[in-house]
């Protein structure tokens, strides 16, 4: 074929489905681009806290994240898809390609489903929370996720997220391997980001916040050094919960 030509059509076909065949990952970032279009459409993020999730509308000034246990523990789930499943993509990969190309997909579904196992403990306990929050827990909740961006915990569960574990190629021992390093990555992504996500859902999940604490995850996993952004965190984080703290205390 000369340059310029008019290419086939199934040459276009083959050319993407080589394409996604270099990125097995694809499945994942699209449930949890997904989710995400589920969050701004339930949870009102457009036209602000005139429309809520369910359906039910209230007042103005009253508070815009009044759900029940179910709803809760749904919104929690939502979020956790689409803001952590991103941070996984290099573990998705590395498990794709120590596998068999045939059941690829299979292996990430089986990390996927450990991975959310981790975090659903943490979302069993926000539902059982008061819904709204009361100030002074979101406010000691936002100083907690601050003080604990500067603890060696995190600083040592930082370091472990690039680290991977053996799988096995085919089998059971694929399978096992699979829910095994998804369970043992969720437990680091939990040390990680678990008490900034617990802070945000307390807070009534607001979309700007939501949005720059993605930025701010995503960030400290997959770029290098992510050390060297600890204190600039911890300090927006303590300001946030001050912040939040003043106003409990002026509006008692």
């Amino acid at each position: 074929m000369r340059a310029g030509d008019p290419v086939p059509i199934g040459a276009i076909g083959g050319r993407t489905r080589f394409r996604l065949s270099d990125h097995p990952e694809w499945p994942a970032l699209a449930v949890a681009a997904a989710a995400w279009v589920w969050l701004v459409s339930n949870l009102g993020w457009l036209i602000g806290s005139a429309a809520a999730f369910g359906g039910h509308h209230h007042d103005p000034g009253a508070p815009s994240h009044t759900h029940s246990f179910d709803d809760t523990l749904l919104i929690w789930t939502v979020m956790v898809v689409a803001m952590m499943l991103p941070t996984t993509a290099p573990h998705l990969r590395y498990l794709a390609f120590n596998t068999r190309a045939s059941r690829r997909q299979r292996s990430i579904a089986l990390f996927l489903l450990g991975y959310l196992a981790v975090w659903l403990a943490p979302g069993l306990a926000l539902a059982l929370v008061q819904s709204p929050a009361p100030a002074a827990l979101i406010a000691a909740a936002v100083l907690a996720a601050g003080a604990w961006e500067l603890t060696p915990a995190k600083r040592r569960a930082l370091r472990r997220c690039c680290r991977t574990w053996p799988v096995g190629y085919a089998g059971v021992p694929a399978d096992a391997g699979a829910v095994e390093y998804g369970l043992r990555h969720g437990v680091i992504c939990l040390l990680v980001s678990g008490p900034a996500m617990v802070a945000l859902m307390l807070a009534g999940h607001p979309w700007w916040a939501s949005v720059a604490l993605t930025v701010v995850m995503t960030a400290q996993k997959l770029l290098s050094r992510p050390e060297r952004w600890r204190a600039m965190v911890a300090i927006g984080w303590l300001a946030s919960g001050l912040a939040v703290g003043g106003a409990t205390l002026m509006s008692a």
